[in-house]
């Protein structure tokens, strides 16, 4: 069985652990980068190993048979580029969502994934719509297959829509701007005078938590909203059973986010709960409008309140579109068959795995074929039973030599001429030049050996009996090298060279990581005390807006007092006045 290393963001249960540790045929280890991204101690197995921990990638690929590389996020794909080219194992790459997009990428995001495109050999978006973005950018179209997310059916089973009055709307997701939760709180709002049984809950937690707690009281939503923070799978499936409309509002965020396709919309639908959503990103490719469910345009209030106000109006119409939605699961979005999908893609860079070759792995050619190929297959069935000895080509670049056997039976090939072919490090054939065909003619009905070309760079010497019968015919001889380097001088220098710049490299990418981590905390903090400051600013401006007020107040009671005592004195001194004249 082949075995994959999967290099993953983090270890919990939403991070695609059945894309990972179920693909049929296909052994796995689960890799992260560094131990803190170990989050669900539950998912801690023997097969979990850290990327910082490995120090030479030859010995580790050699060690654990591996096959494959499959990078689970556009940033994880770069990383590996360094352990490709040590190893020369085939590289595929996941693409989700933000990784297609700019959102806060760091400085030569778009340059860096576009040598991923060159380097790399396979891309799988999650939709359709992320391939258009990843061609838009250069990938070459023939690296990318479209690989759906998949659902567990025998977990999410199909209920009847609810026949009673209930009214209640879930919305699941991250609290952050691209789920458009607070657009479905204000569509929401709108339609709760018509319908004030109704209510909202929201499942997730983020960024945007603090927002969503203040929007609720700003839009008096009151009891007919919650939300709950975090809750366990089996507790959100419950809540999914129990709702009536599902709703995912998504959109693309501000900085350029976008989804590929939730998959809650696709549990929602498997378990029968009607849904409405957005023509956001790849959901049209889920959805179709008014037949599996209903669809209105991105980051629009009174749109979604429309449809909300429809749904619920139409209780008719639910089972309608349930039966169609559970459907478009079972056909499209399967996970079973989603996982042997994987399993194909696969198989189209590593050669079938068969009994007895544990301790090497021949990478499979491209997809086509050419006519030399099939030449060879020919000469190859004319050798009736003829064993050709065989080369067996390992990733720490060792040979086996062939069997005393298999020299014997090539003896006894006399005339049979095998052709030659000179194999590159990317698995395609170059074609013998003229001069080599020349050359080929002088031999008459000598055969040529052939010349199985290792990872580093060393071939097979003829025999001695193929020497002698080349007599003073020269063969052009080509050693190839991953790196297009000879290998006879230095090889231990180049190793320690190249694993010394794949260290750095990975090194220094943990530092960008690292340096971004630590500017989003300070951006965060910087924000927070900006907030703090603003909020101590109008604190303090109001303090003195009062203390003005009381100090004009307290002004104004003086000069009434004065104005008081001076009415007193003048009719004081006007009584004195009169006493004096009648006097």
């Amino acid at each position: 069985m082949h075995t994959v290393m999967h290099l993953n963001l983090r270890v919990d249960p939403t991070q695609y652990i059945s894309q990972i540790r179920e693909v049929p045929d296909y052994d796995y280890l689960h890799m992260v980068r560094q131990p803190k991204y170990m989050i669900d101690l539950s998912l801690l197995d023997e097969k979990v190993h850290y990327l910082n921990e490995i120090f030479s990638p030859k010995e580790y690929v050699e060690r654990n048979n591996i096959s494959l590389l499959h990078a689970h996020h556009g940033q994880l794909g770069m990383l590996l580029l360094p352990f490709k080219e040590e190893t020369n194992l085939p590289l595929v790459t996941s693409i989700r969502g933000r990784d297609a997009t700019l959102a806060n990428q760091p400085i030569g995001y778009l340059d860096n994934m576009k040598m991923l495109f060159d380097r790399g050999e396979r891309f799988f978006p999650v939709c359709q719509y992320l391939a258009d973005r990843l061609i838009a950018w250069g990938c070459p179209p023939e690296k990318i297959r479209v690989l759906y997310g998949g659902v567990d059916l025998n977990q999410f089973n199909y209920r009847t829509s609810h026949k009673e009055g209930s009214q209640n709307i879930l919305s699941i997701g991250r609290l952050v701007e691209k789920k458009g939760h607070h657009i479905l709180m204000q569509a929401f709002q709108k339609i709760r005078g018509k319908f004030p049984n109704a209510t909202l809950t929201i499942i997730g937690r983020g960024e945007l938590e603090e927002y969503i707690n203040s929007l609720a009281n700003e839009l008096n939503l009151g009891d007919s909203f919650r939300l709950l923070n975090h809750l366990p799978k089996d507790q959100v499936r419950e809540q999914m059973t129990n709702a009536d409309i599902f709703c995912a509002a998504s959109l693309e965020a501000a900085d350029g986010d976008v989804e590929g396709i939730p998959n809650t919309l696709k549990e929602a639908m498997a378990v029968g709960v009607p849904v409405i959503s957005t023509n956001h990103a790849g959901i049209p490719e889920l959805i179709t409008n008014n037949k599996e469910g209903v669809l209105v345009q991105e980051n629009n209030v009174d749109e979604l309140a429309e449809a909300l106000e429809f749904m619920l109006t139409n209780r008719e119409l639910w089972e309608t579109y349930t039966v169609a939605a559970r459907q478009k699961i079972e056909q499209n979005f399967d996970l079973v068959q989603q996982l042997q999908q994987q399993a194909e893609f696969y198989d189209e860079l590593v050669a079938p795995y068969t009994k007895g070759e544990q301790n090497s792995v021949t990478p499979r050619k491209k997809d086509k074929k050419n006519k030399k190929d099939k030449k060879n297959k020919k000469d190859k069935k004319t050798l009736k039973n003829t064993e050709q000895p065989q080369q067996q080509v390992k990733y720490d670049g060792e040979s086996v030599e062939p069997s005393k056997k298999d020299k014997k039976d090539k003896k006894t090939l006399k005339n049979t001429e095998q052709p030659q072919q000179q194999v590159k490090y990317d698995g395609e054939s170059v074609e013998p030049s003229k001069k080599d065909k020349k050359n080929k003619k002088t031999l008459k009905n000598t055969e040529q050996p052939q010349q199985q070309v290792k990872y580093d760079g060393e071939s097979v010497e003829p025999s001695k009996k193929d020497k002698k019968a080349l007599k003073n015919t020269e063969q052009p001889q080509q050693q190839v090298k991953y790196d297009g380097e000879s290998p006879e001088s230095s090889k231990k220098d180049k190793k320690a060279e190249k694993v010394k710049k794949a260290l750095n490299y990975i090194q220094q990418l943990q530092q960008q990581t690292k340096d971004k981590d630590e500017l989003v905390a300070s951006n965060k903090k910087d924000k927070k005390d900006n907030k703090d400051k603003k909020a101590k600013n109008q604190q303090q401006a109001k303090d003195d807006e009062t203390k003005a007020s009381r100090k004009k107040e307290k002004k104004a009671q003086k000069a009434e007092k004065i104005k008081k005592a001076l009415n007193k004195i003048q009719k004081l001194q006007q009584q004195a006045k009169d006493k004096q004249s009648g006097g």
